[in-house]
């Protein structure tokens, strides 16, 4: 699979993300990565093409990662020139992608044949059916763990899929060691590493989960360790 990465100069967010992919075995995948200035000229809207890349390489898969609403108008016309099957555009933070926006980009995807996905958070990630999204959410996406214990105390933490930002990996070093007989005191050992990571979504309310994006992110990873514990996970944030 080649990939195309799209993050903002400067900007830790999309950074973060390829950094981890590669130091979690995966660099062959990128193809090429590119890198937005943060100014965004006013007249981009009207004059994308003169704002974006002059030599696009071909690749099977979009990565946006980060990008302000103006240049996530431009994912269609990058994927047709770098001929791509398919897109994933996170949303970590709402202003990136508006409902309104999100709508508009997936038809206009749609009518080039192109697959997209909108993850919010990018951590809630799961397989679509297209082969290059499933193909990147079989490593990358909704935490999935597999947990080792003695005597009620977690001796070893593997991460068979994990946030794309690679807190899974770093909350999984600190589960090792905890008593998993107190849940509430798992729960709690989980939301100190998640936040000393730490998560860099949005903590402003999103209208459509009703909570904020990196509170979703937080039940994510705690519903998948309580997967792989056994227990009754809960999306709750009061439980």
């Amino acid at each position: 699979m080649q990939v195309c990465a799209l993050i903002m100069k400067g900007d830790v967010y999309g950074r973060r993300i390829v950094e981890n992919i590669c130091k979690r075995g995966f660099a062959h995948w990128f193809r090429w990565l590119h890198e937005f200035e943060p100014t965004i000229p006013a007249d981009l809207l009207d004059h994308p093409e003169k704002y974006l890349p002059r030599e696009m390489p071909e690749c099977d898969l979009i990565l946006s990662l980060g990008l302000p609403s103006d240049l996530q108008y431009t994912l269609p016309i990058i994927a047709r020139r770098t001929k791509a099957k398919a897109v994933i555009a996170p949303i970590d933070d709402s202003s990136w992608i508006r409902p309104g926006l999100r709508g508009q980009i997936q038809r206009e995807l749609a009518e080039i044949g192109v697959a997209s996905a909108f993850p919010k958070p990018f951590c809630s990630l799961e397989k679509t059916g297209n082969p290059y999204i499933d193909m990147f959410a079989e490593h990358f996406g909704r935490p999935k763990l597999e947990i080792k214990m003695e005597e009620g105390i977690i001796k070893e933490v593997q991460v068979k899929r994990g946030a794309p930002c690679g807190s899974t990996w770093f909350i999984a070093e600190k589960l090792v060691g905890l008593d998993a007989s107190s849940q509430q005191r798992l729960r709690d050992e989980i939301a100190k590493a998640h936040h000393v990571y730490p998560c860099l979504a949005s903590m402003t309310i999103d209208p459509e989960l009703g909570d904020t994006i990196l509170h979703k992110s937080q039940y994510l990873i705690r519903e998948g360790v309580e997967e792989a514990l056994g227990l009754k996970p809960s999306t709750k944030e009061s439980e």
